[in-house]
């Protein structure tokens, strides 16, 4: 009772109008609560809060920082303030929503439903991510907000979010890093990645596959060869580009000058499919090399399939989506083709065209 007959006095006196002297007032609460330190939800844990809330509604920002910054860690912070802090600026909101424990789930749901992206950053910094907090996160947040996220191993994630996420890093480079280094990120995901990522994340992606039973390794790529084939099989071209490529085969005109051909006149769907037949890949293979930013998967195709350089520059630079990054100039494109080894294009390969066969 003493306590709280110190705690409505110090509380009469926040009625001063003098800033400093209410952050000192603030501090010296601050301090009784964690010398006390008072069961939540007793009469005393109550009383702290309503002093606390009040003084920290009549204080300055930086001190409703310093605040936070000692009652994140406090696993009996008053529910009422620390919901007050952890809905404040993100300069005074960040440690709370980042480490304290005391915040509910349904707390932090809230919160990631209306904030914005600093306050899901920081939630996704937290120690443990539920599920339900994370799909929250990838649903509302940026690729930058996602990426702090998918870095987080204490994230939890679900097999929708995994599948979310992948689909958005086939477009971001900011997502592919975290979301190909990932420990748990599911194979059959990875081998969506395979098409679509550097070579140095590629590496990761077959060291983690070379790791794997080979069994494991056929029901992942296969998996995957059926989802994203699905994304492909309502082309209306399609068929007619297979009888077009069968019959330019029987010709003896399969070959580069095709290709480049095909490519000038943006007949894509005949290109992809007589790309894949020249290069012994599968079509989603053959279609996602074309058109995606990265050049990596498209040098690794045509070396592996003993494309001369000179065709592969035409072929990179003839690309449907190319971008600046794309259009370098012929002797980079060159370089970039002659640091690809053999073996290495070899070593990539050996898993798509597995994708191609565990298909078949």
């Amino acid at each position: 009772m003493a306590v709280i007959s110190k705690l409505s006095s110090l509380l009469d006196l926040a009625k001063e109008r003098s800033s400093d002297r209410r952050r000192t007032l603030l501090r010296e609460v601050t301090d009784m609560f964690f010398d006390e330190a008072p069961e939540r939800e007793s009469a005393l844990s109550q009383e702290f809060d309503c002093v606390l809330s009040t003084l920290a509604e009549q204080t300055a920002q930086g001190a409703r920082a310093e605040l936070a910054e000692r009652f994140a860690d406090a696993p009996h912070a008053p529910a009422g303030m620390l919901l007050q802090l952890a809905r404040d600026a993100i300069e005074v909101a960040a440690p709370i929503l980042a480490r304290s424990t005391a915040l509910s789930e349904a707390d932090l749901l809230s919160i990631a439903e209306l904030g914005a992206q600093p306050q899901l950053k920081a939630i996704s910094r937290r120690e443990l991510v539920s599920e339900r907090l994370s799909d929250t996160i990838v649903r509302r947040g940026d690729d930058e907000t996602i990426a702090v996220l998918i870095r987080n191993d204490g994230a939890q994630l679900s097999r929708k979010t995994f599948e979310t996420v992948t689909e958005r890093a086939e477009q971001s480079k900011v997502l592919r890093a975290p979301i190909v280094k990932r420990k748990d990120t599911p194979a059959d995901l990875l081998g969506d990645l395979m098409l679509t990522v550097e070579n140095h994340l590629r590496d990761h992606i077959l060291e983690r596959f070379e790791g794997m039973e080979p069994a494991l390794v056929e029901q992942a790529l296969a998996a995957s060869h059926a989802r994203l084939g699905e994304r492909i099989s309502q082309d209306k071209d399609l068929e007619e580009a297979r009888k077009y490529v069968r019959a330019m085969a029987v010709r003896k005109l399969l070959d580069g000058a095709l290709l480049a051909r095909l490519l000038r006149e943006r007949a894509m769907t005949k290109f992809q499919v007589a790309f894949a037949e020249l290069t012994n890949v599968d079509l989603v293979a053959a279609r996602r090399a074309i058109e995606q930013d990265c050049i990596d998967p498209l040098a690794l195709i045509c070396r592996s399939a003993g494309f001369d350089k000179a065709l592969f520059v035409t072929l990179a630079v003839l690309r449907s989506t190319a971008t600046e990054d794309a259009f370098r100039d012929a002797k980079d494109l060159g370089l970039l083709y002659d640091r690809i080894t053999v073996e290495d294009a070899a070593r990539a390969m050996r898993f798509w065209r597995m994708r191609r066969d565990v298909a078949a």
